[in-house]
């Protein structure tokens, strides 16, 4: 039998998840029957995840980095290469900027509208660099936003009408309930937008 591989990303491009206990694989495999592992990469200083059955068949996508969901001012020293930042709103109920940053450079970001009092958000944009699209970055993005307001009526605005919008959407696991495409907006987050 031979040894075990490291579980490390493999080449330049890396997937990303966001750091929580995955069912699946990013193959779609049942992680508590195809193997999972964890393991450390020291350049990206950030944990791992692995299927070893995807690893056994030298599939792409075997492995993946996670990325706390804690944001940079969260997070302990040293900080990882891929952190989450975010630009708060200018008045309560405004439009919040979550970004993921890899080594300083903002790589992709996200606009969400939250209110507390009603309880609800809107997720606006999900943009991604190029050089980064399919790898997780707007997956973590979006999990990042609805922990701002877990148990909280979500919904996006428009999508655009493509198949990698429509292929993404589908691919997040959302809270039941959400509507895509259609903004539910309160009248604290319709006031916030006239200060905008």
């Amino acid at each position: 039998m031979p040894a075990p591989r490291r579980c490390l990303p493999e080449g330049d491009g890396f997937a990303v998840r966001p750091a929580l206990r995955h069912a699946r694989c990013l193959n779609g495999h049942d992680l508590d029957l195809a193997g999972r592992s964890r393991g450390w990469d020291t350049i990206r200083r950030l944990a791992t995840g692995c299927c070893a059955l995807c690893r056994q068949l030298g599939w792409p996508r075997a492995t993946w980095v996670e990325v706390d969901l804690r944001f940079a001012d969260e997070t302990p020293m040293p900080a990882p290469s891929v952190i989450l930042a975010a630009e708060p709103p200018t008045v309560p109920g405004g439009v919040e900027q979550i970004m993921l940053r890899m080594e300083g450079t903002t790589v992709a970001d996200l606009d969400v509208q939250v209110c507390q009092t009603d309880r609800i958000g809107v997720i606006e944009q999900v943009r991604v660099d190029d050089r980064y699209l399919r790898q997780g970055f707007g997956t973590v993005l979006v999990t990042a936003a609805l922990a701002r307001g877990r148990d909280y009526r979500w919904s996006t605005t428009a999508i655009t009408d493509t198949a990698a919008a429509e292929a993404f959407w589908a691919a997040q696991q959302l809270p039941d309930g959400m509507t895509l495409g259609d903004p539910e907006r309160c009248t604290h987050m319709l006031e916030a937008s006239e200060f905008a």
